[in-house]
């Protein structure tokens, strides 16, 4: 089964509205929904279910920043332009995770996102967000958290970690945030091609084919048809351990 088939057939890989980061916590490594005066108070000012094709502008750098959105199917990914012009893919989004953190601070965003393949996300108002933080000490401490957790997330992919490592990482990485919403750990769409993968974690596109070869003769891991099959989950922390 192809990506599109689990995108567009296959309810298992559909979010729900309040599956996002903002509507959940959690528990024994599981997503579960909010249920709480602040959390409707959220899903009241949501603009759900836009749909994306694949390759469209979500947004793009230098643009006003108004608005966060979060990824209810499909994937995408944001690309800022260094000072030499090239071209680097800073972060990969799957369904429940929010996008646009990078226009808050200047009030334009720094990176321009794109769909991956077809798709479909919401759109939260910032402004109404912030209102609403201001009067829910617990939505604020939430996007405390969630910012908190991009800066280590942006401090750990660009460590001191080997091909091997920085892709059994981010390859865990996924697993572990498809595993938070029910789905299966072990095997999953992915629909990231392997250029844009290997931008992503600063690797030559030849090193990752070659690394994924090698976990796949070690029955580690495979990539084949858009979709990850891990053979065994504790292979993983055992690479990034060593």
């Amino acid at each position: 089964m192809n990506f599109d088939q689990y995108n567009k057939s296959d309810s298992t890989y559909q979010n729900n509205c309040g599956d996002c980061e903002l509507c959940t916590h959690t528990v024994n490594r599981r997503r579960v929904r909010i249920d709480s005066e602040e959390i409707m108070a959220i899903e009241n000012i949501i603009q759900s279910h836009t749909q994306a094709e694949k390759g469209q502008v979500i947004y793009k750098t230098g643009q006003p920043f108004t608005h966060l959105y979060t990824v209810h199917s499909g994937m995408f990914k944001s690309i800022y332009i260094n000072g030499k012009g090239e071209e680097r893919i800073v972060e990969i989004f799957i369904p429940g995770q929010v996008m646009g953190f990078d226009g808050i601070r200047d009030g334009r965003y720094k990176t321009t996102v794109k769909a991956i393949n077809s798709g479909s996300y919401c759109v939260i108002p910032y402004q109404q967000l912030n209102e609403l933080a201001f009067k829910h000490k617990s939505i604020q401490n939430r996007l405390f958290k969630m910012m908190s957790e991009k800066i280590l997330q942006f401090e750990i992919s660009n460590s001191e970690f080997n091909a091997r490592q920085k892709l059994v990482h981010f390859v865990k990485d996924v697993s572990d945030l498809y595993y938070s919403r029910g789905f299966s750990p072990k095997q999953f769409p992915f629909p990231v091609s392997q250029r844009d993968l290997a931008n992503h974690l600063g690797l030559a596109e030849e090193t990752l084919s070659r690394t994924f070869a090698k976990l796949k003769k070690e029955e580690v891991l495979m990539l084949k048809d858009h979709q990850i099959t891990i053979f065994e989950i504790e292979a993983l922390e055992d690479i990034l351990n060593t």
